[in-house]
């Protein structure tokens, strides 16, 4: 009797994760994306998994796994946005960076914000697409390119 409901569990659980593994197929497989933005949701799902591996094994900080988690979720959301919005299979070049971090780009940092509206061309540099706050505030930039 044990076996069997030791067969049964772990046939339950292979279920689940095949399950979890084909809905991850379609996300990069998807006939709505072109082979740019799967590419770019394949690359986002190995970020993840590498962010995991290296919390696993206490090369980074839980805080630094979670602000990277969050980046990983706010480009793969803002890529998914543009391509609906757009149409276009295309993945500019994209920045998330907490307040702090404002700074490795732009010299005023979040000052250089004030005053700036979405969409915005900062110092004919950045465009300004916006900001998220996932625990605490990020910004989102994509670099023009000349």
């Amino acid at each position: 009797m044990r076996t069997r409901v030791a067969i049964q569990t772990c046939f339950l659980i292979g279920l689940a994760l095949a399950q979890c593994t084909a809905s991850a197929a379609r996300e990069t497989q998807s006939p709505s994306h072109g082979p740019e933005v799967r590419a770019f949701l394949d690359l986002m799902r190995q970020e993840e998994v590498e962010s995991e591996f290296m919390m696993k094994h206490n090369e980074i900080s839980r805080r630094d796994y979670i602000r990277s988690r969050n980046k990983i979720a706010i480009l793969r959301q803002t890529v998914l946005d543009r391509a609906e919005q757009t149409g276009e299979d295309l993945v500019p070049e994209l920045y998330v960076k907490a307040a702090n971090e404002v700074d490795q780009l732009m010299e005023e940092g979040v000052r250089a914000l004030r005053g700036v509206k979405r969409g915005e061309v900062i110092k004919q540099k950045w465009r300004y697409l916006g900001s998220v706050s996932k625990g605490e505030v990020f910004y989102i930039f994509e670099r023009l390119t000349p």
